[in-house]
Formats: C-alpha cells, structure tokens, sequence
C-alpha cells in the first residue's frame, strides 16, 4: 500500500512516501501551509503519485497528551481524507523532528541544508513508524488493519 505521511505544522508541512510494499518510508518536499492551498495540491499530488492511504502526524506530549497543535493537523489530515477519499490514520509524532534531525546529522547533511529537508525527514520517520507498526503486526502491504 502506497502512504503518503504528513509532518503538520502551522508555516510548513513536510511530505513522505513509502513503496507499494510498505518496506521504505522517503522523504519527499517540505510545503509551506497555506491551507487551502495545499489542500488542492495534496489532493492533485494523491492522484499523480497513486497514494492509497494517508498518515498525519499528531502532535503529543511525552506523557501522551495531544498538545495544542492536535486539533489542527487532525483537522488537516480529515479535511484531506474526506477530499480524497482515502483512509487517515493519526500517528504519534513526539520526536519524530528531534530523530530526523539527528537522522540527518548522522548521514552527514551540512546545517543548513538541514533546516530545510528538516520536515520532509520528520514525515519520513513518522511514516517509518507506522509501517513498523504494521510489520510487528503482521499486516500485509495490501490491507488496512
């Protein structure tokens, strides 16, 4: 099943793809938020790239509490999903921009290169985390759980 994960936030939104079978999870383009906007162009790039089911990243506290930023990427990620039709599940995104950035240090990305695929990396992790999820579960790549 082919995802595409959203790292939601107020100016940008970080986009990331994972393969048919589920075994990958890319980093694909930092977005700037401009709600509507973008809207449409998710739902065109849902299209074009055969997108089959939808992640958004929920913003929690490290004791699990929805921060305040909650309700507007799930209000984004059931926008998107009525819009196209496509399954949403909700991810728990509590470090997941502090792991991409060290994922990125790691590999050796200059700073300020960084600060710019920052997002798009984020996504990238909360999308690898769902489909691991999925792999200790048993789900195959071509159902929903």
């Amino acid at each position: 099943m082919r995802w595409l994960a959203i790292d939601h936030g107020t100016k940008k939104i970080g986009l990331a793809f994972s393969d048919e079978l589920e075994i990958l999870a890319s980093p694909f383009e930092v977005w700037p938020q401009e709600e509507e906007r973008t809207l449409v162009r998710l739902v065109k790039l849902c299209r074009e790239e055969g997108v089959q089911a939808l992640a958004v990243g929920l913003p929690r506290h490290k004791d699990g509490v929805e921060s305040a930023t909650a309700p507007a990427a799930r209000a984004f990620g059931e926008d998107l999903a009525a819009r196209t039709g496509l399954p949403l599940r909700l991810v728990n995104e509590h470090l997941s921009s502090a792991e991409a950035e060290r994922l990125l240090r790691e590999r050796g990305v200059k700073p300020e290169k960084r600060k710019a695929m920052l997002d798009a990396a984020a996504a990238a992790v909360i999308l690898g985390e769902l489909l691991e999820a999925r792999r200790a579960k048993g789900l195959p790549a071509n159902r929903l759980d």
